[in-house]
């Protein structure tokens, strides 16, 4: 519509926390059906001084920040949950270990905070070397032939990221979560017989998304980068972490595990 729609939404307006500003662009963009709203740097001075590498990207696609709106839209940066693992990285398939954004090592709570992603990776990824070094076994060459795995056809690929983005991104709701779902479940069942990297990043795409879809369904409340419309509010009751498992049957099955304040990872289960 041609509105500075911030001004109405936070004293701060286009300033606000960037929280509230990309739920509000969420909100927009979901009643008007737009993939973006636009943002108007034409009156920012020297704009590609102060901001080169968004110029040039910019400029790349055809948009000129000086004199042109910016079509801009929240994007997901970084997974707070992960692969349940203990203080060394391990999980309950043994030999496979996980740190970094991959893994759920409760070292940041509902929200990770800015710029210590590499806590887990230099931290855990440290723990890790010292654990395998100790254990590992001799090396043999691993058996190679046809999976048994059911894999996704990756030309639902982008419909999956849509459906995620649109009903389980910024801005949540039972309504929104449940939609997602029922999407999830139709777009599961375009398999294919190739097994190739496409095609296993498509499958644990799902599968990542159901479970993501699933938890959120579950969590009625907000917390952290958890944001549900019709439970806006932070609740004790929901001191707690939520597990998500499917079994090699496809059934998918959740449990509840209660935090203290003083919690810590001690065994993976």
């Amino acid at each position: 519509k041609g509105e500075a729609f911030m001004k109405n939404v936070h004293p701060l307006a286009d300033l606000a926390p960037r929280d509230i500003v990309a739920k509000e662009i969420s909100r927009q963009m979901l009643s008007s059906g737009s993939k973006h709203v636009w943002l108007d740097a034409t009156k920012i001075p020297d704009f590609a001084e102060r901001f080169p590498t968004i110029y040039q990207s910019c400029l790349s696609h055809g948009i000129n920040p000086t004199t042109d709106l910016i079509p801009v839209a929240p994007a997901s940066h970084y997974a707070s949950g992960g692969v349940r693992v203990d203080l060394f990285g391990k999980s309950v398939i043994p030999g496979l270990y996980v740190c970094g954004e991959s893994a759920c090592t409760g070292a940041h709570g509902a929200n990770r905070l800015a710029s210590n992603s590499l806590l887990e990776g230099l931290v855990f990824g440290a723990r890790i070397a010292e654990s395998i070094a100790n254990s590992i076994p001799g090396f043999s060459q691993p058996k190679t032939g046809k999976s048994a795995e059911i894999l996704l056809d990756p030309v639902i690929r982008t419909a999956l990221q849509q459906a995620m983005s649109r009903g389980a991104g910024v801005v949540r709701s039972k309504e929104s979560l449940e939609e997602t779902l029922m999407t999830l479940q139709k777009l599961a069942l375009f398999t294919t017989n190739e097994t190739n990297i496409d095609s296993w990043e498509t499958t644990n795409l799902y599968y990542l998304s159901t479970a993501i879809v699933r938890s959120a369904l579950e969590r009625t409340e907000s917390r952290g980068s958890h944001w549900r419309e019709d439970f806006p509010n932070i609740s004790q009751d929901w001191e707690k972490r939520i597990h998500q498992r499917i079994d090699s049957n496809g059934t998918w099955s959740s449990s509840i595990e209660e935090l203290g304040v003083n919690h810590v990872f001690t065994q993976a289960n």
